[in-house]
């Protein structure tokens, strides 16, 4: 699997964990928009269903919200820092470090899948191992929900959080987002596009929903 970037994804993550913790703790509290897509997420899939929120980071918030509506869900990340905050921060519910392209589950064996911009830090090059690793955890019929930036950016740069590192920074547009899910085994794609908050990076997020073939 060629994927030279993990290391160092896992390396930057290590590092600035802590920062982002207490940067983006509460910020679902802000978001209304993301928050409503993330309860719907959640309602449509039945109480008890096996999900994963793969990228859950060192907050952990989404994990948290899906359980909170009745979900079995876990909590991934391939930083081992952010795994040990997540578990601090969210005590009752489990955690695992995991690549997001090379996840411990049977073939079917979810529900659900949440990755809340988990895509951003992976080359686009890569983007469909990942994708297809997604789509081989999900049984048939069984749900995704991405949100990545909106833009053409797929190279590093300076990180946003300024701890002095170089982070790779991948954007999609939406056709080519929808194109590649449709070409990783994923159909009933629905996408909604809304524009940076004052206080967000500038650029749009895209909302992607869709179902197992």
């Amino acid at each position: 699997m060629a994927r030279d970037s993990v290391e160092a994804v896992a390396r930057y993550w290590n590092i600035v964990a802590d920062r982002y913790l207490d940067l983006f703790r509460h910020e679902l509290e802000s978001k209304p928009y993301d928050l409503e897509i993330l309860e719907s997420f959640a309602r449509s899939l039945p109480p008890g269903s096996r999900g994963c929120d793969v990228g859950c980071g060192p907050c952990a918030h989404v994990t948290h919200l899906l359980a909170s509506h009745g979900l079995n869900v876990i909590g991934v990340d391939v930083s081992a820092r952010c795994i040990s905050l997540a578990q601090q921060e969210q005590p009752s519910l489990p955690f695992a470090v995991m690549d997001m392209a090379d996840l411990a589950f049977a073939d079917g064996e979810l529900d659900g899948l949440v990755a809340y911009y988990a895509l951003h830090y992976e080359k686009k090059s890569s983007a469909s191992i990942v994708l297809l690793e997604f789509a081989r955890v999900l049984r048939q019929g069984g749900r995704l929900l991405m949100v990545v930036k909106r833009g053409k950016a797929d190279g590093f740069i300076p990180d946003p959080m300024g701890s002095g590192e170089s982070v790779y920074w991948c954007e999609f547009e939406q056709d080519e987002l929808e194109n590649l899910l449709l070409k990783c085994g994923f159909i009933n794609l629905r996408c909604t596009v809304r524009d940076p908050l004052p206080n967000e990076i500038a650029a749009q997020r895209i909302y992607v929903t869709a179902e197992r073939a």
